[in-house]
């Protein structure tokens, strides 16, 4: 006979799943949907609602070319640092897979990024970037303005992204790259199958998972960052390192801006959704649970 389970028993993995629903609707859920609504309005610098006005606000921030450039900063940083950092992390784990005696120190070498706050890694880098006295001029022979110029001060800071990124990438690539059956790997070798072709046809679909895990976190981590351009650069020069968040961030504590910054945020939460949705759409069909 069929046991029949009491109400309890049936709802308790949503009672363990309560505290965290109430925080995530608390901390999240209510503030965005105050920030939905009041992007319909003209807010005053105390975050009073004085006018409706529909979407005007949204029509305005749009055409605000600081905004525009601040969207295409912000993709343009995230086509720099998700790819190569996810493919650095891969490489460094394939290379770290044989565990040898030596294995702890440069594995926690390649791990150490993710140990460090970002702020003290922007300082750093900021000295290695003086275009005077810095060691990469310096080391190169080079007169580069790292920092200074519009075209390549956001590739300077997604060099520093990417280096951070990639250390984390690497931990959870390394776990599922030894997670890979040895038995796969010596039948590839024993057929000939090259590195690359053990890389591309075996590791990569075997470590899918993960690697899906890492770029849907990192795509959203990108499209927020703010605290590289506002130590370094300060969303300069000209503009060329203003992010969406610092764009939300000025229009917010610099002029008490929130009838622009409500509508940004609210557009900054779509763009961010919709990337994340092309990569579950991406998890159909390129993603190999085993």
């Amino acid at each position: 006979m069929k046991k029949i389970k009491s109400p309890v028993r049936k709802a308790e993995p949503y009672l363990w799943l309560l505290p965290a629903f109430v925080l995530f609707a608390v901390f999240t859920f209510i503030p965005f949907l105050q920030t939905l609504w009041k992007s319909l309005f003209i807010v005053d610098a105390f975050g009073n609602i004085r006018q409706f006005v529909a979407f005007e606000n949204y029509a305005y921030i749009l055409s605000d070319p600081r905004f525009r450039q601040a969207v295409l900063n912000s993709l343009y940083f995230v086509v720099l640092t998700v790819p190569i950092s996810k493919i650095l992390g891969l490489l460094l784990a394939l290379l770290a897979n044989n565990r040898r005696p030596t294995s702890v120190f440069y594995e926690t070498g390649f791990a150490l990024p993710m140990a460090m706050s970002t702020s003290v890694v922007a300082m750093i880098f900021q000295l290695l970037y003086v275009p005077s006295l810095g060691f990469i001029n310096t080391f190169f022979g080079w007169k580069v303005q790292w920092l200074n110029s519009p075209k390549i001060a956001m590739l300077s800071l997604a060099v520093i992204q990417i280096w951070l990124s990639t250390g984390y990438a690497f931990v959870f690539l390394l776990s599922a790259v030894r997670s890979v059956p040895e038995e796969i790997i010596e039948s590839a070798r024993l057929e000939g199958a090259s590195p690359f072709r053990r890389m591309i046809d075996i590791y990569l679909p075997l470590t899918s998972p993960t690697m899906f895990y890492l770029i849907i976190t990192d795509i959203a981590y990108a499209m927020m960052m703010m605290s590289l351009s506002n130590i370094l650069t300060d969303g300069g020069p000209n503009g060329a390192t203003t992010t969406i968040i610092q764009y939300i961030y000025k229009q917010m504590a610099a002029t008490g801006n929130y009838t622009n910054a409500n509508p940004a945020a609210v557009i900054a939460f779509i763009m961010t959704f919709a990337a994340a949705m092309l990569g579950f759409l991406w998890e159909k069909k390129g993603v190999h649970y085993q």
